[in-house]
């Protein structure tokens, strides 16, 4: 005959109390490190700059023919991994409609095919990652080709 082991109550609320700050400080802890981690992501976020378009504003021709719309990440904590990731996760937009881009070196190109006369925006997003938030870039431009 096995007697059954009574415990006072003052020990049960005493291991739910422990129970309850143990899994307290666990949540805190958590809280804290995904916090800390989502404040340096912000402080470290890298940026996107865009290649190709003239400080004007305009395309002519001539610019036309020879430009290359490149995107790279200028990442401020030399986190390559995260500025890797940043451009692999690129999405261009021209006037709302998704641009192709393929990889060259380190960088994005955009391929934009033939535009026409006309005014244009152009948007870059990208998402770095976990608790990072999304980057965006936008420029207008015009292109212009007609002759002087």
């Amino acid at each position: 005959m096995r007697l059954a082991l009574k415990t006072s109550e003052p020990v049960r609320t005493r291991s739910r109390r422990r129970i309850l700050i143990t899994l307290l400080v666990a949540a805190v802890t958590a809280a804290l490190a995904i916090g800390c981690i989502a404040v340096a992501n912000a402080v470290n976020q890298p940026e996107l700059r865009l290649r190709g378009i003239p400080g004007s504003g305009m395309l002519n021709a001539a610019a036309l023919s020879d430009a290359a719309l490149t995107v790279d990440v200028v990442d401020l904590s030399d986190d390559e991994a995260l500025g890797n990731e940043a451009l692999r996760t690129v999405e261009a937009r021209l006037n709302g409609e998704i641009v192709p881009t393929r990889w060259i070196g380190s960088h994005r190109v955009l391929d934009l095919g033939a535009l026409r006369d006309g005014e244009y925006e152009l948007t870059v997003t990208a998402d770095p990652g976990l608790l990072s938030a999304e980057i965006n870039l936008s420029r207008r431009f015009i292109v212009d080709t007609t002759q002087p």
